[in-house]
């Protein structure tokens, strides 16, 4: 059984969420919506090095880098909270927003739609 992966549901439900890293998730999503963006990239960072997989951390260290303009640093971001969470249907979405921004409108439109999608339960 060591050798058994996962699958993404799996993976999810089988997380278990460390204390304080969700203490310093809230504060960091507390200072985004502060409009504290450099101060909530610090505590994103914080979360990532005690938990460098949290798809919650990367996913909103991603939006942070989208609202400052900083769109291939959110796409990396994004990206990374893909590979924890393969199945977030937000993350494809501002995603897509975020490529689109870029000018790649149609790898946009793809995850758009994928992560519309996910939500509506339409895969």
């Amino acid at each position: 059984m060591g050798g058994t992966k996962k699958s993404g549901i799996e993976n999810r439900i089988m997380q278990v969420k460390d204390p304080h890293v969700e203490i310093i998730l809230r504060q960091a999503n507390e200072m985004k919506h502060r409009q504290e963006y450099e101060k909530a990239i610090t505590m994103y960072d914080q979360v990532l090095e005690l938990d460098p997989r949290n798809a919650k951390g990367l996913h909103s260290k991603g939006n942070v880098f989208d609202i400052l303009g900083r769109y291939e640093e959110a796409i990396v971001c994004y990206e990374s909270a893909l590979d924890s969470d393969p199945l977030n249907a937000e993350t494809w979405y501002n995603k897509g927003v975020t490529l689109s921004k870029m000018g790649s409108s149609q790898e946009g439109n793809e995850c758009i739609q994928r992560g519309i999608s996910m939500a509506t339960g339409a895969m």
